[in-house]
């Protein structure tokens, strides 16, 4: 007769520390004391990874006129960034350096007066570029951005007529400057993820000054580039909330 009692003292003590187990980790503030809302902060310093495509317009230059028409020049790069910015209310600044691997080339034809046996081609091999950021957040994770900067390139000129047995190539590096527009997404922890787009302009070098039998000197061999590209970025200093 007295294991009825028993149980109901242990069911109502299961209850009851049920309810006290439910209750862990629940805070509720004191009235008209405000609730603390996480706020995203785009402030730190980061590193990622970028890859994308790069395409723009070049030529041939001689002090005697074009040795070929524009052409275009295109291929795909990829690199690494490293960056940091610093957030003031929905204002972001930030300053970014990158550099990448181009394989990015075309050609054209020589065109009167020059032997059209000949072909001039122009190679971009890598760019790298030091930039401004100025940011506004729409959205607490969103960040749209204008960006510029110096932009600085490897670029060769090369010639090459069979018939004549010409093969000649030099490469100089290039400097210039770049500006663009972009978007990044905080996706999960410190991982963002961006799409940029950036115009390159540099500077127009002369080639071939001591030329070889059959090559006409290079007055200049302009080169452009507009770059769509994807980047991966990790941000360094802790939670971002």
């Amino acid at each position: 007769m007295n294991k009825l009692p028993a149980a109901g003292a242990m069911l109502v003590a299961f209850l009851a520390n049920a309810a006290m187990a439910a209750d862990i980790g629940v805070y509720t503030p004191p009235a008209g004391q405000p609730i603390f809302v996480p706020v995203y902060s785009w402030s730190g310093c980061y590193i990622g990874a970028e890859g994308g495509w790069s395409g723009g317009l070049s030529r041939h230059d001689t002090a005697i006129g074009p040795a070929t028409n524009n052409y275009t020049v295109a291929g795909p790069l990829f690199g690494g960034t490293l960056g940091c910015n610093y957030q003031v209310s929905r204002v972001v600044l930030g300053l970014e350096g990158d550099l990448s691997w181009l394989g990015k080339h075309g050609s054209g034809t020589a065109i009167p007066p020059f032997d059209r046996n000949s072909s001039s081609e122009t190679k971009e091999q890598w760019l790298g570029t030091v930039r401004g950021r100025l940011g506004f957040t729409p959205f607490e994770q969103w960040l749209v951005y204008v960006t510029g900067g110096y932009a600085v390139a490897s670029v060769q000129a090369h010639v090459v007529n069979v018939p004549a047995d010409i093969d000649v190539t030099e490469t100089k590096t290039r400097g210039g400057w770049t500006a663009g527009v972009g978007a990044e997404f905080a996706m999960w922890n410190n991982w963002t993820w961006k799409v940029e787009y950036l115009h390159v302009g540099l500077s127009n070098n002369s080639y071939f000054d001591a030329a070889p039998s059959g090559v006409t000197p290079r007055t200049g061999v302009p080169l452009n580039d507009d770059i769509i590209r994807f980047g991966l970025n990790y941000r360094f200093g802790g939670v971002n909330y």
